[in-house]
């Protein structure tokens, strides 16, 4: 026989130990855990994500249906500039730094190190000759109760929360600048059209002040005059203020000084056309709008932190292998390495009085997300609600103040035309007139009104949802011939 021995059965290598570990971790990792049912929540009134979009389109830039060159670059200057938005993409990439860190307690740890030391006898002054040494180790946590991994999945739900989050953000940009667009034409018009009656009333305030030193009035006609002058003159006053405010919050939007001029150009609000939204797109579409999705998100992740917070209170086993060397040489050094193993048991349970607490405040967190989950969800079904019943109204009220302006439009041709035909008076023409621009008001109110509506829902919904065309059924086939007997 030969001198070899043969290791006893009994006995394990330290890397032998480490397998063997690392095949019970994966085994008993391998099971994937269900996410929380969400349906509970949302009562059956909202579909799935994948259900809205096999049905509807959604078009996130939905401001460019109004064809406007000047709304389409304030739009690209304001998703590039706004501050508030670039904060909530420094959130998203927060996020992601921060699920990544966590997910890296799911793979090994590595560790190095080297030294080199050299003693001397103080009493007779003589060296030892040099030691040196260098190790390398790997340590990894055994999760075998799915705590890492519930952690890291609640850190990838909470990043994906925050982009939603980032697109709740541009969505509310986009639609405060469309909006802050449409209320400066809005008011720019409505500025022209109140000047114009001002110049009205002025000329109706000299005939009566004329009337009355002929003595064929008294003085209360140029009295009432002199009101409506100065009432059509406060009302110019606060839509130029109004103009001024609307103009800063535009700069705001964009994230521009007081300098410069905006540039919004000189196109008519009544000229404004859209393809309009689809009202027939029922409320249970909302699973598509950014901050009901943030709030099922959070939800997950808070499920996630519950269990990984649960988790946390069965022992955790971490093992570990180190090579290392020593030598009085450094060439000689890794001549004679050894490999150790370790397996390390921690007992949390230890410390019960801390980790109960942690678990309380994780199951409070997750019945705080269920609630804002319900919250966001009631929210957006009766903003939507509202928006949609509002926007009928609107149409309505427009196509009434435009019958109303073109018999208000044929009234004042008909006082012009007596009055100069030297039937009528001119106070009578002015008048119509001044109705006319009234009513033309109330119809520049009711145009912006519609437009602000049509946004609403756009913001509401997560965009301007369009119908996908059915696709084709299936081909009839004929049946099969019955067998012969």
């Amino acid at each position: 026989m030969n001198g070899t021995s043969l290791p006893q059965r009994g006995a394990a290598s330290p890397l032998r130990v480490l397998l063997s570990s690392l095949i019970i971790c994966l085994a008993l990792t391998g099971c994937a855990a269900m996410d929380h049912d969400t349906a509970e929540l949302t009562r059956g009134r909202l579909m799935t994500e994948s259900e809205a979009l096999a049905r509807w389109g959604v078009e996130r830039d939905w401001w460019k249906g109004y064809a406007d060159a000047t709304l389409n670059a304030l739009e690209e200057e304001a998703l590039a500039n706004n501050t508030d938005l670039a904060k909530s993409a420094i959130s998203v990439n927060k996020a992601l730094y921060q699920a990544r860190r966590i997910g890296s307690d799911m793979v090994p740890s590595f560790t190095a190190g080297a030294d080199a030391g050299r003693s001397k006898n103080l009493d007779s002054g003589d060296s030892d000759a040099p030691s040196y040494g260098a190790d390398l180790g790997i340590s990894y946590e055994l999760d075998l109760w799915r705590r890492l991994r519930d952690e890291t999945s609640a850190a990838e739900w909470t990043l994906r929360a925050t982009e939603q989050d980032l697109e709740s953000a541009r969505l509310t940009l986009t639609a405060s600048v469309a909006d802050a667009y449409f209320n400066w034409r809005y008011i720019r018009e409505a500025a022209a059209v109140t000047g114009e009656s001002l110049k009205n009333y002025e000329r109706i305030l000299g005939i009566a002040e004329e009337r009355n030193r002929q003595g064929k009035t008294d003085g209360l006609e140029p009295l009432n005059a002199r009101q409506s002058v100065l009432s059509a003159r406060n009302s110019l006053m606060a839509y130029q203020t109004e103009l001024k405010t609307i103009e800063q919050t535009l700069r705001d939007l964009l994230n521009r000084g007081p300098e410069g001029k905006l540039g919004l150009g000189s196109s008519y609000l009544l000229d404004v056309a859209s393809e309009g939204p689809d009202l027939d797109v029922p409320l249970a579409a909302l699973s598509l709008r950014p901050d009901v999705r943030a709030a099922e998100f959070r939800l997950q992740g808070a499920f996630r932190s519950r269990e990984a917070a649960e988790a946390s209170l069965y022992p955790s086993i971490t093992v570990g292998a180190t090579l290392s060397a020593s030598s009085d040489r450094i060439g000689t050094m890794f001549d004679v390495p050894f490999l150790g193993g370790s397996i390390r048991i921690n007992l949390p349970f230890l410390q019960w009085n801390t980790l109960r607490w942690d678990v309380k405040i994780s199951e409070a967190e997750f019945e705080e997300a269920k609630l804002n989950l319900e919250k966001a969800v009631n929210t957006a079904l009766n903003e939507v609600d509202v928006q949609y019943f509002g926007y009928r109204k609107a149409l309505e009220q427009v196509a009434n103040m435009q019958r109303k302006l073109e018999a208000d439009t044929r009234a004042a041709a008909y006082r012009e035309e007596r009055w100069r035909s030297g039937a009528g008076e001119l106070e009578d023409w002015l008048s119509a007139l001044n109705t006319r621009n009234s009513t033309l008001l109330s119809l520049l109110q009711g145009k912006y009104d519609l437009i602000s509506r049509e946004n609403a829902i756009y913001r509401a919904m997560g965009g301007r949802l369009t119908e996908r065309p059915a696709s084709p059924g299936p081909t009839a086939v004929s049946p099969a011939p019955a067998p012969v007997p």
